[in-house]
């Protein structure tokens, strides 16, 4: 049978001087305990992208956004026959400044987090280390664009 509920997330690649914020998930999680991560979630209902991105921001690691976000890509899975269809749309935040400037403050689900070259991140037990929309393809992707923009 065929679900038409769509569940669609932002996903936040957090960057600032060449280093990526990454978010360890809680060791008591569900899904995927202990892994590291770009933050985000589930955007409301009646909520717009951008609201979603503010949010998600100041809810997961108490950070005001102070660029505009820009799109790297999307991506669309489903569980089963029987779940919703979930829509990832993946966002770079390029921060201002020093990431010694920020004083991050996570939210309860997550255990702690770092500031990474992408190099480093590779050495993180990450999730889908080797999907192109896992942590290290989000981050990977950001090269892209920078490239593709910087032409």
């Amino acid at each position: 049978m065929c679900n038409p509920l769509q569940v669609i997330s932002v996903i936040l690649v957090i960057r600032c001087q060449d280093q990526f914020l990454l978010v360890q998930r809680s060791k008591k999680d569900d899904i995927f305990p202990g892994f590291w991560q770009s933050m985000g979630g589930k955007i409301e209902i009646g909520e717009t992208v951008e609201k979603a991105i503010e949010r998600e921001m100041e809810e997961e690691v108490g950070l005001k956004l102070n660029s505009i976000p820009i799109f790297l890509h999307s991506y669309s899975w489903k569980k089963d026959d029987d779940s919703p269809t979930k829509l990832g749309l993946i966002f770079l935040i390029e921060l201002k400044g020093r990431n010694d400037e920020y004083r991050v403050k996570l939210c309860e689900e997550l255990e702690t987090y770092g500031w990474y070259s992408f190099e480093r991140a590779k050495k993180l037990n990450t999730i889908g280390p080797d999907s192109p929309t896992g942590t290290l393809g989000q981050l990977k992707k950001v090269f892209e664009v920078k490239r593709i923009n910087n032409r």
